[in-house]
This record gives structure tokens, C-alpha cells and sequence, in this order.
């Protein structure tokens, strides 16, 4: 302190206390108290700097490490209180209805106001049948081509079920699935919807022996919640996309076959799914729904089919569930329903053709008309000339097709045959044909998921050579899997005829 003071003979009073320096001060007469005054007027300066210095560095911990420009002016208390947490959580779960300043006001919030009537189910599977010719619709190929790729991938198939009835994404066959998507009930439930979907069953058809054993495993591996999936973690991406596809398939074999071994499995796996089900939003995504979480479209949509396959089998299924769905639907509509997007908090110019067709196809099994002008108007911009299908580097997406073959299935007409008639063209030329039948390098009959590479949403290189050629043959049997949700002109036996 003393060196802040300026004396005249500074040699001298370097060597003097702070005490005996103001013993000479005062000795010295008025000049010392003068030189005294100035003296405590400087410390007591510097001790006031010090302590706001002190008070202003006590509240650096309250950044969380940010590094902010704190204003010179006062800081109030009040400001600093209140700390939200929700902003900063590493896996923010974002709001369910974001308002879009981007698009028209009808779009953030869509006035979609339709009545649920579930369609009819009563003749849905009545064109499954092992005897039936399979054709080619739109007149493109031979009319066997299409039946021998499809007899041809159900034998590749056929060869990859495992001894205990199961089949398996990740392994046994050359670029299988990743291994953090392991599942062997998404396998087993793909696989068997393959062979029902060509009207084959535990009682009828040429795989009656490979269909039992793959029901009789997914029963085998059911909990006694009804949950089919083969993992007790919650959370997994996998795990009700991989219970709605055993649960149609375990209904679907009911329906087909009234097997009463089925019964109670099939209404406990719906069970499971109602009770997992959002209980207001009506979403389904990777574990079961709660008030604060958010389904997606994806997952939902195979939900959705699994409550209406249940309703083919004969199982009740509460109105309120469909009623749900619609209103989840709604959350991820745009353009007053033509549109659809992945998540409700998507940004509403982010639809994708996949979830369009999903959303179509989903309010088609609601009960929404044939000629509504949101159906309409998604259906022609999925038909647009630039989004043709094609088997390309990028570009293919199967598991698009799947939707969309479904929703113009149920609409009919050339325009159904035309589309429909190139995406068989193109499924069946590029089925490996030829190539090793025995194991791991069995490649025989099926589609290989990375020659070309598709598109990243159609998930074939992460989820492997069986998960493609499942949904190739599923696309290939949209035809005969389900009769058109709309009616359509009968047979002389009295039967719906399907579009070929």
C-alpha cells in the first residue's frame, strides 16, 4: 500500500512502518494531515474496488461453463433464478405442434375433419390362395415371370429358417443386416409374411412344414405382456416395428386358417399393442407410449395394419384406437391431409414419398373416401413424373413401393397398373438368379440390398439381404395380399378379382 504514495524523501520513508510514517505526518503539522487524508481516501477506493470485484466473481459458476459476455450493468437476482434444464437435455424431445413461419397457417395446424369408419375387412384375404396364377399387371414381362421370382424368393427363404423355426437379419448369408439391428422376430415375422402373403399357411400350400415351425417360434418367444419382440431392453429401435409384423403375421394365419393355437396369442399381442399405444397423440414408436413422448408415422403405420389384420381374424378392436391413429395422423399431415411427414415436429415442407403413401394408405384403412381431394391430390404428387420408380444407386426405395403399391392398389384403375407394372419390370430383372444355394454364400433367388445401393430411407443396406428380399416379395404380392379397400367388380364365383 505504502508504495501507492508519492513522498519527498522517498529513500527515508521507504524504510519507515506504515505507523511511524503517520506518527511523522502528524508531527509535521497540517501538510501531514493533508498527506494522511489522501492516504485513507486511497485505501478505502482500493478496498471498495476489491470487494465488488469479489461479489461480481461469485456468480461465474451460474454459466454452466458457457462462456458469456456478462453486462457491466446491475445483475438483478431474479434473472439468474430460473434455469431450464429441458434446453440443454442431450435427447430434447421436441414440442408435438411447432408452429411453421415458413408455410401457410393451414399447413402448421391442418383442418382435417373426416369421420374414422374402419374399412371392411370381411373379404380382405379372399384372393390368398396357394392355386391362383400370379400375372403381370401393366403388360410388361411374361405372365409367369413374376409367379417364378416370387416361387424362386420364398425357396431362398425357405433355406435360410433356422432348426428352432426362426430367421435371422444379422447373419447365415452374404451382406446381412448390422448387427445393432439384430432381431430375430422382425426376421421370422418378414419372412413368414412373405410366404402368407403368397397364400401359403400351416395348413395349405407348398411350405406348410416352414410356416408352422416360424409361427410356433414366435409364439414360443411371446411374453406374457403379448410383447413378440426377442429383447427385454426398452428403447430399441427395432422393438414394435418387429411386434406389429408377428402380430399381423400371427393374425393373418388365424384369419386364414381359424388355427384356434392362434387365438389366444394373437388377442394378447393386440393387447400388448393397445396398451402401448400414445394415450392421446394414438402413435406407436420404439417402447411403449406416454403422455410426453411422440410416435412415428413409420412404426404407426405398421401398427395400424395389426389392429386392422386383428379385425380380419375376428378380434374386437376398441373404436377409440382407430380414433387415436386418425388424430395422430392429423399431426403429421400437411396440405390439409395430402401430405405426410415422419415426425409431428417435422418441419411441414419435410414429407417424404414413403410416409406420404403410409399416411394415404393409413387413412384409406380410417375409412376415408376414394374421391377425397387430399387422397387425390397426394396420390398425384407421388405420381409425378420426376419420383418414377428406379433401380439405381440412391434412388431405389422398396420400402416406398411397398406403400405406395398398396394405396394405388385400393384406388384401381390404369393408373395403379401402369405404376405397379414398372415396379415389377424391375423387381423381377434384377433378382439374382444365379450364384451359390448353400450357406453363407447363398444367393440364390434373392435381392441383394446393396447392388445398387438405395435410397437411406430405404434402410435395406443397414437391415440386410433378407429384410430386401422379404419386401420385394411383399411388393410383388400386393395384388393377391389384400383385396382393394374400395369395391370393385365381382367375379362369377362372387369373388373380388384382383388387378392383373
Amino acid at each position: 500500500m505504502a508504495s501507492l504514495i508519492q513522498v519527498p524523501d522517498e529513500a527515508v520513508n521507504q524504510q519507515l512502518s506504515p505507523v511511524e510514517l503517520l506518527k511523522k505526518e502528524a508531527r509535521s503539522g497540517i501538510p501531514g494531515v493533508a498527506i494522511s487524508t489522501v492516504f485513507h481516501a486511497v485505501v478505502l477506493l482500493v478496498m471498495a474496488l476489491f470487494v465488488v470485484r469479489i461479489d461480481l466473481d461469485t456468480e461465474g459458476p451460474l454459466t454452466f461453463g458457457w462462456d458469456v459476455e456478462v453486462e457491466k450493468e446491475e445483475v438483478k437476482p431474479t434473472a439468474m433464478a430460473p434455469v431450464k434444464i429441458q434446453s440443454v437435455q442431450l435427447t430434447p424431445r421436441p414440442a408435438p405442434r411447432p408452429v411453421e413461419t415458413t408455410e401457410p397457417k393451414v399447413d402448421a395446424k391442418p383442418k382435417i375433419a373426416r369421420p374414422v369408419k374402419p374399412a371392411e375387412v370381411a373379404e380382405s384375404l379372399a384372393l390368398r390362395t396357394p392355386k391362383r396364377t400370379m400375372g403381370k399387371v401393366g403388360g410388361t414381362g411374361t405372365k409367369n415371370s413374376v409367379e417364378q421370382a416370387i416361387k424362386s424368393g420364398l425357396e431362398w427363404l425357405k433355406r435360410q429358417q433356422k432348426t428352432g423355426g426362426n430367421w435371422q437379419l444379422h447373419t447365415g448369408y452374404p451382406d446381412a443386416g448390422y448387427s445393432v439391428l439384430r432381431t430375430d422376430t422382425g426376421a421370422t415375422s418378414l419372412a413368414l409374411l412373405a410366404f402368407l402373403g403368397d397364400g401359403h399357411t400351416q395348413n395349405d400350400g407348398d411350405y406348410q412344414d416352414t410356416v408352422r415351425n416360424g409361427l410356433k417360434w414366435l409364439r414360443g418367444i411371446q411374453k406374457p405382456d403379448g410383447d413378440y419382440h426377442d429383447h427385454t431392453e426398452l428403447g430399441r429401435q427395432t422393438a414394435f416395428y418387429s411386434h406389429s409384423q408377428a402380430t399381423i403375421a400371427i393374425c393373418e394365419a388365424y384369419a386364414l386358417t381359424g388355427d384356434q393355437e392362434l387365438a389366444a396369442s394373437a388377442e394378447r399381442a393386440i393387447q400388448f399393442l393397445l396398451n402401448s399405444q400414445h394415450p392421446t397423440e394414438g402413435g406407436w414408436r420404439y417402447q411403449p407410449q406416454e403422455r410426453d413422448s411422440m410416435g412415428d408415422l413409420s412404426v404407426t403405420g405398421w401398427g395400424l395394419m395389426a389392429l386392422n389384420t386383428a379385425r380380419m381374424a375376428g378380434i374386437e378392436v376398441p373404436p377409440e384406437a382407430f380414433g387415436r391413429v386418425s388424430n395422430f395422423l392429423d399431426q403429421v399431415a400437411t396440405r390439409d391431409g395430402a401430405l405426410y411427414r415422419y415426425l409431428p415436429s417435422d418441419p411441414t415442407g419435410k414429407a417424404s414419398r414413403a410416409m406420404t403413401a403410409c399416411g394415404l394408405l393409413g387413412r384409406q384403412w380410417l375409412g376415408w373416401s376414394k374421391d377425397d381431394p387430399a387422397m387425390t391430390e397426394g396420390v398425384d404428387w407421388l405420381l409425378r413424373p420426376e419420383f418414377a420408380p428406379q433401380w439405381e444407386d440412391g434412388k431405389r426405395n422398396v420400402y416406398e413401393w411397398y406403400y405406395v403399391a398398396q394405396t394405388l392398389h385400393n384406388l384401381g384403375g390404369d393408373r395403379f397398373k401402369g405404376w405397379f407394372g414398372t415396379v415389377q419390370n424391375l423387381i423381377v430383372e434384377h433378382q439374382q438368379r444365379r450364384g451359390s444355394r448353400k450357406a453363407p454364400d447363398d444367393v440364390a433367388g434373392s435381392w441383394s440390398p446393396v447392388e445398387p445401393s438405395g435410397s437411406l430411407d430405404e434402410y435395406a443396406n443397414k437391415a440386410g439381404r433378407l429384410y430386401m428380399t422379404a419386401m420385394c416379395l411383399l411388393v410383388l404380392e400386393t395384388p393377391v395380399r389384400h383385396a382393394p379397400i374400395y369395391p370393385e367388380p365381382k367375379s362369377e364365383s362372387g369373388q373380388p378379382k384382383p388387378e392383373l
